[in-house]
Parts: C-alpha cells; structure tokens; sequence
C-alpha cells in the first residue's frame, strides 16, 4: 500500500471533521515536516471557517503561517522576523494566486449564498483546497532559498 503524502493526510483530516488550519498542522506534524504541540494544535481550532466562522482569512492560510512560525519563527526580538515574513508572504501568495483571494468567506460564497455551507459538497470544495495547501506548504518549508 502506498504511503499517503502530506496533501492527502490533510484532506482525510478535513473530511473527518478537523478545519483546514488544523487539518494541515496536524498532517505537517504525522509527517514529520514540523514538531506541533499538542496546544498550538488546539489553538488552530479558533481560525476555523475564517477565524472562529467569521469568513476572513482561510484557515488554509492561517495554520500553514502557524507551521511556517513553528520552524522560522524567533523567540528573541533581536533575530530577525525575515525569515518568518518571506515563508509567511510565499503561503499567502500561493494561495492567492490560485484561488484569488485569502478570504473564506469568498472561496466559499456559492454556498453561503444559498445558506448550503455544512453541505458535503463544500466539504468536498475545501478538502481539496486543504490538500492543494498542504502540499505547497511543505514545499515553502523545506526549500532552502529565502532563509
């Protein structure tokens, strides 16, 4: 059988009910491309459907900016935030350039339009959009440039 990559881990997670930022961290952390607490795991759930269901930024978003501060993050205000900024600017921009917006509330306007939102079809939508972030996430993460 073979081994399920990051983007597929992610889509399975989303489906079984996780949101997307918590479906991408905790498919970052089973496959070992960043170490996850279990607490930043529970506190990805508040960006759930746009940040705690308010449509903003996608949680596709907000959880791989999550990850990218658990690897180039600092601790000290003296090191440098550019490490952290240019892997946070490079999720943002794929998943713009892709889907034209960073909004939830956008990306998912047909079914909130017809008040359809909690339908599988839409989960179906976003698994894919999961997957799709999962992915490149992993790639930002472990590509040596722009460190």
């Amino acid at each position: 059988m073979e081994e399920k990559d990051v983007g597929e881990l992610a889509r399975e997670n989303y489906m079984k009910g996780f949101g997307c930022a918590e479906s991408i961290l905790h498919a970052l952390k089973d496959k070992g491309v960043i170490d996850v607490p279990d607490e930043l795991l529970r506190a990805a759930t508040g960006f759930g459907t746009g940040m705690g269901g308010k449509g903003m930024t996608c949680g596709a978003i907000t959880g791989p900016i999550m990850a990218v501060g658990l690897k180039y993050g600092r601790t000290n205000p003296k090191d440098s935030t550019s490490p952290a900024y240019k892997k946070s600017q490079k999720v943002v921009e794929t998943y713009a350039d892709k889907f034209k917006t960073t909004e939830c509330a956008t990306v998912t306007k047909v079914w909130r339009e017809r008040e359809e939102f909690h339908t599988p079809e839409r989960r179906k939508f976003c698994s894919a959009i999961v997957r799709y972030m999962a992915r490149e996430t992993e790639k930002i993460l472990t590509e040596e440039s722009d460190k």
